[in-house]
Order: structure tokens, then C-alpha cells, then sequence
């Protein structure tokens, strides 16, 4: 998947430094919460490492002026049931 797209990085439900490490949080937080939205897992694109799980419908869009937004790369989408 070759998508890149705007998240406040406030908003993260999680981080790593490990993507199997992410990919664990987000099954524990869909095991905790059940899956009622949909997660990404997504890697900043001003970093070399490191990923975050985010709601999905929290992405920010490119037309919408918001300082705080960051660039991340999508490396992973868990669909909501």
C-alpha cells in the first residue's frame, strides 16, 4: 500500500518503535474495545522508525488547515467489523 496521509499525532491510540509491536497494541485495543471503527497503523514520514495506531476516521484531510498535523505513511488498515 502506497498511501500517505494527515494525522495530529496527539490523536494516536499507541506507538512503537516495532511494527509487530504496533500491530499487537492494535489487536489488544480491538480485543479491549471491539472493532466499532476502524484502525490504521501508520509510520511518520519525517522519521526514520517508529509507528502509530490511529483511528481511521481521525484523518486529517489536505484541505483543512491544522498546524499540528503530520505526514504519515500507511503501512497497514484493520477494518472495522
Amino acid at each position: 500500500m502506497d498511501e500517505n496521509v494527515l494525522f495530529n499525532p496527539g490523536d494516536a491510540i499507541s506507538e512503537s518503535h516495532d511494527y509487530s509491536e504496533a500491530l499487537r497494541s492494535a489487536d489488544v485495543y480491538n480485543a479491549q474495545h471491539g472493532r466499532k471503527r476502524g484502525l490504521m497503523i501508520a509510520r511518520p514520514l519525517e522519521q526514520e522508525n517508529g509507528y502509530s495506531v490511529f483511528y481511521a476516521d481521525d484523518l486529517i484531510s489536505a484541505d483543512t488547515p491544522n498546524p499540528e498535523a503530520r505526514k504519515y505513511h500507511v503501512e497497514k488498515r484493520i477494518p472495522k467489523d
